[in-house]
């Protein structure tokens, strides 16, 4: 198969060490890996990208590391990164029409839906966010035109707000076990790492560990400034530790030697690689009962499932406290064996590819 990948031309791919960006990293590897079973792989990437696929970079540095841009516009708005990474995508439908590719695997769906509702060669869009109002919108929008356009949703759930688009398959995020090593032992402290957006509930996080009486460290890369000085910041010290943007080498000691990892999520989560990366480590997980949660956390084996609003409609965090007293009732080991039974690379890249096949099979 001649395949044509993208994700994103904000950074390299994979992403920069210390830029946590699951989907870049979904990308990298299916990219690696499809080429090196045997397909004619292009990954369109930003310069400096390193890859066993053919790399096209069209010549664009990172979008993040243009300093001729910055000193004009503000390079993270959205504006700005859908016209940068448009460029990448209008080049991969020009080649596209010439018949170079037979499959074209694009992530962010709003920028590209356009191209591929109207092209001849069929395009698979891996959702990697929650279908917002905006991108219901969005994406029906071109729904009576999508026949040859094909979503991978990362959960069952993710579904819900669109249950009529396209969908070819559900197919998990998966991880390499041999960088996430176990660990039997439980340590002393709770742990959160993501981006920190409020949507992951940093300041929710913190409000449960004073009221357990635990240490919290925290990690990634602070995206929403504001949040972070009116809400985070001003609780850090010897009970709050900020670990810093750590780099996804450094994560899996995080996880290992945390007593728990929380996720008290204030959205829907899509999918959530850090529960699987914590447990393949060894540390169970007490989240909210929020978007894929059900299906990546095994409750009561694997960690603990909370509603996400007390009685008075409040965020739980009694319910989250009451998780972490009983945290030791958990066996790490049931962690690390939901994880390779459910989440390898393996696995994943065996459905990707079965999917492919499966469209090309159509034409």
């Amino acid at each position: 198969m001649r395949i044509a990948m993208f994700c994103s031309g904000r950074f390299t791919t994979p992403p920069p060490p210390k830029t946590i960006y699951a989907p870049l990293w979904i990308t990298s590897v299916l990219a690696n890996e499809m080429a090196k079973r045997g397909h004619k792989v292009t990954l369109f990437a930003a310069k400096g990208t390193k890859s066993k696929a053919k790399v096209e970079t069209l010549n664009l540095p990172p979008l993040e590391n243009r300093k001729d841009l910055k000193s004009c516009v503000d390079i993270r708005e959205d504006r700005v990164i859908n016209f940068y990474e448009q460029i990448f995508i209008s080049e991969i439908y020009r080649r596209a029409e010439k018949r170079e590719f037979d499959l074209m695997h694009i992530h962010p769906v709003e920028q590209a839906i356009g191209f591929a509702a109207n092209s001849k060669v069929p395009t698979v869009f891996t959702l990697h966010d929650p279908i917002s109002c905006w991108r219901k919108f969005a994406y029906s929008a071109y729904k009576k035109n999508t026949s040859n356009v094909y979503f991978v949703s990362l959960s069952h759930s993710q579904r819900a707000p669109l249950k009529g688009l396209n969908y070819i398959a559900t197919i998990y995020n998966g991880i390499d076990f041999a960088k996430y090593p176990f660990s039997k032992k439980a340590g002393k402290y709770l742990f959160l790492a993501s981006r920190i957006v409020p949507e992951k509930g940093f300041d929710i996080a913190i409000k449960a560990a004073k009221k357990a009486g635990l240490p919290l460290v925290i990690a990634g890369e602070i995206i929403n400034q504001e949040y972070w000085q009116k809400k985070i910041k001003p609780f850090l010290g010897e009970q709050i530790i900020y670990a810093g943007a750590v780099t996804p080498s450094k994560l899996p000691e995080l996880y290992r030697n945390a007593k728990a990892f929380i996720f008290p999520l204030q959205w829907e989560e899509p999918f959530g690689l850090v529960m699987i990366e914590a447990m393949a480590c060894g540390a169970p997980v007490i989240a909210f009962d929020r978007g894929s949660v059900r299906e990546v956390v095994e409750d009561g084996k694997t960690g603990f499932i909370i509603p996400p609003l007390n009685k008075k409609g409040e965020p739980n965090i009694g319910g989250m406290v009451e998780a972490v007293k009983k945290i030791n009732t958990i066996d790490r080991i049931a962690c690390r064996w939901r994880v390779e039974e459910n989440f390898s690379l393996k696995r994943m890249s065996d459905e990707y590819e079965k999917i492919y096949a499966e469209i090309l099979a159509k034409k």
